[in-house]
């Protein structure tokens, strides 16, 4: 079954959502007649997330949504790098993904995650 990276993306975001965060996506619709992009950069994500933390802070998480078995272009492994680079959380995946990131920090327990969504032994994250 094929999931389009904007369905992927729609289900990163209502879960984001749903832990309080405050979402923002980056324009993900072309505009009538802009057929070579959106106008932005490339490389900027899809999604960029400030959730709430127990400080009172908030955390920032970016999001390159990404179907099964999408690769990152050049310019979106370059933006991923200055994320990393800067200590900025940045997931490149799916809906899973996203959720195996939301456990490893906290924000989801794994024992609340669905069998079929949790990450398997020696998977990378």
């Amino acid at each position: 079954m094929k999931h389009p990276e904007r369905a992927i993306q729609s289900h990163i975001v209502r879960l984001l959502r749903s832990l309080g965060g405050q979402v923002f996506v980056l324009g993900t619709t072309r505009r009538r007649g802009d057929h070579p992009g959106t106008m932005m950069s490339a490389g900027l994500p899809d999604v960029i997330a400030f959730l709430p933390t127990r400080s009172g802070e908030r955390q920032l998480l970016v999001v390159e949504a990404k179907a099964p078995r999408g690769r990152m272009r050049p310019a979106q492994l370059a933006f991923r790098q200055c994320c990393l680079d800067a200590h900025v959380a940045h997931v490149a995946g799916d809906l899973d993904a996203v959720i195996a990131w939301l456990v490893q920090v906290g924000y989801l327990q794994a024992k609340n995650v669905p069998h079929y969504r949790a990450k398997k032994e020696g998977e990378a994250v």
